[in-house]
Parts: structure tokens; sequence; C-alpha cells
């Protein structure tokens, strides 16, 4: 390379240097030009209280993690400045409530079984109060169970399983990882894996036992011909037990009935000594909801086509 085009080669590098340093000299003074406008701009507050009002609904915008703190902010140059603070507490905590009740295992009807739906009466008034209030966070267990007489001799009906229902909803609503299941499901699912698949049956243990908040419907209504399903019974409530992992079930049978269809030999016993040293105990009474009419519901509520 000659002496004329090394020159002219630097001359080159030189220029494009100062050339890529006057685009960013000017890149930076128009930030700081917007910046200067969009500071002295005026703020608009505005609430978002559910997603359906998100202004970022284009799946590439939505993105609902930069709302956890409640606060967003966008900025707008065109028509005029402006400065848009949204308040999307509601609609982050809408989110939150919607992604947990998706994982909490409710389906079909469950998913409207909310406290303010419910119908209240004498019987179970006392209980639902208990269960808005109810902190899990305090741990310990709840074991609800059926009154059986004359007027309902089987205790169906009476609700035991509208209330897990509606606890799933309001923990959900709380931000608390909660799963609602029946206990035959916990069994069929457990009985579904084929006998060396250890991995398969750790996974569902250890899902029920290590969840914030377990919610098993229908403890009871199992059948086993072996101690084979009653020692997983007993491993997942041992387990919450010594954790002080809360558990709230549902039941036809008092914890003495529980120990006899266990197995009193075996873990049935067991399993009902925890239950009553963890759980605060709950009967509700009444006639078989499920077959009353209409009417007959509106004795019940008190008050003629009125919800409480």
């Amino acid at each position: 390379m000659t002496e004329e085009q090394q020159d002219t080669d630097e001359k080159e590098q030189l220029t494009k240097k100062l050339s890529l340093q006057d685009r960013i000299a000017r890149l930076t003074a128009e930030i700081e030009h917007r910046q200067k406008i969009l500071a002295e701009a005026p703020v608009v507050e505005k609430t978002i209280s559910s997603p359906q009002e998100c202004p970022w609904r284009e799946k590439r915008l939505r993105l609902c993690e930069k709302c956890k703190e409640g606060k967003r902010e966008e900025s707008k140059l065109e028509p005029s400045p402006v400065r848009i603070i949204y308040n999307v507490e509601l609609c982050y905590s809408e989110i939150q409530y919607q992604r947990l009740v998706e994982k909490s295992g409710l389906v079909g009807v469950e998913l409207s079984h909310l406290f303010e739906n419910a119908d209240l009466d004498e019987h179970n008034s006392d209980l639902f109060e208990f269960l808005q209030q109810w902190d899990p966070r305090s741990g310990g267990g709840i074991y609800i169970t059926s009154k059986r007489n004359g007027i309902n001799p089987t205790g169906n009906g009476v609700g035991k399983s509208y209330a897990l229902h509606a606890l799933t909803h309001r923990l959900c609503r709380m931000g608390v990882p909660c799963l609602f299941a029946r206990t035959i499901d916990f069994k069929n699912q457990l009985q579904g894996f084929k006998d060396d698949d250890y991995e398969g049956e750790y996974r569902i243990l250890k899902r029920y036992a290590n969840i914030p908040v377990l919610l098993w419907d229908d403890l009871g209504k199992e059948y086993f011909k072996t101690d084979w399903g009653c020692e997983k019974f007993f491993y997942v409530i041992d387990y919450r037990v010594r954790t002080n992992k809360p558990i709230v079930i549902s039941s036809n049978f008092g914890l003495k009935e529980i120990a006899a269809r266990f197995g009193d030999s075996n873990f049935g016993s067991a399993i009902a000594s925890r239950l009553a040293g963890f759980c605060r105990i709950w009967s509700l009474g009444g006639p078989d909801r499920r077959f009353l009419d209409q009417d007959e519901k509106k004795y019940l509520n008190g008050k003629e086509g009125t919800k409480t």
C-alpha cells in the first residue's frame, strides 16, 4: 500500500468515526429533548380494573409482570405530550386470581360457587362466616362433616363441597396457591401409574403434600382392597400435620368412622388421631339441598328470592 493510499484510508476512517459520533450526539440530544418535554408534560392517572380494560392487550405488549408493582407508566409525544400513569393493581390482582383458579382443580359449576352466591341459613351461616375470615397463614386444618339424622340420614347435600369451592376461590383471590380435589381422584391418580413408575407416584404425593393449602373433598368415599391406598393418604396427612401446612377436609363421616373405614388396626386410627389434633371440627346439618325445590330453598333462606 502506497503512502497516498494509506492517507486516504485514514481520512475515510476518521470521516466514518466523526459521522458515527455525530449521529450518537444527535440521538443523545434528541433523547434529552424528549425527556425534557415529557418531564414538563401534564400527568394523567387512569385506573385499569380488569384485563378487559388493558391498554396493552396485544400479546406482544401484554407483559403482566411489568404491572406487579401496581403502577405502569406510558408516555406520548403526539398528538400532544402527556404522561399516563396507570393504576393496575386491580387488574393485576384479577390476572393472578384467574391464573390460580386455573391451577386450583375447580371445574364446571364449581367455578361459580362463591361465598357471595351462597344460600345461608341457620345450618351453615356460622361456618361460612368463619371460612371468610380464616387465615391460612395461621396453620392448622378444618374438618367439615355432616349431621346425619331423620331429616337427612345420609348427610349429603348440606353444603360441604360448596364450602370448599368457595374457600378455594377466596384463597386464590388472596394470592394463595391451593389445590381442590376429591379424595377419590387422588386415589385414582395414584392407581393410574404402572407398578414401577415410582417417579410419577412421587410427583403426585409431593404435589398434595407441599401445596400451600390442600382442600380434600369427600374423605371416606374411597374403597381399598389393601393398605396401599391408606398408606398414601397417611403420608400426605402426616406430612402436612408435621410441617403445619393447612388442610381443609369435607366428609360424610366423623373421625371415629374414618378410623374404621381406613382400618383401625393400621393407618385409620393414625389418620383420625392426626386430624383430631390438627383440625377444627365443624358439623353441618339440615336437609339435602339438592332435593329441595325452589320454594323450599326460599323458605330456608328466610327471604323469598333473596340470596345473602
